[in-house]
């Protein structure tokens, strides 16, 4: 055992811990570079989305009725909104009711 830690020098163990060091600087820089990458991707994919057209959510739930009568989109996604909050509204109800059903 003696004659192992007389081979470990200071040196190389010094040198060692700078090479883990530097690797993990490294491995860190490039995760964060990864993540940049990734959030900007995201950004980019999102603007796309948010300019398609067949992705609009009010273009999509508009009514024939409501482009006939000419609303506009904004009217229609007011309507879809109103609706959405009713529903939820109302799926509220039901769970206080089968809560006290029981």
């Amino acid at each position: 055992m003696r004659a192992f830690l007389e081979y470990i020098s200071t040196w190389s163990v010094l040198k060692w811990v700078v090479l883990v060091l530097i690797a993990g600087f490294i491995g860190q820089f490039g995760r964060m570079t990864a993540e940049a990458i990734v959030k900007k991707l995201a950004a980019h994919r999102a603007k796309k989305n948010k300019i398609s057209v067949r992705d609009n959510p009010s273009a999509v739930s508009a009514e024939p009725s409501d482009v006939m009568s000419g609303k506009t989109t904004e009217e229609t996604a007011k309507n879809v909104a109103k609706d959405k909050l009713e529903k939820k509204r109302l799926k509220a109800m039901a769970k206080i009711a089968k809560r006290q059903a029981k």
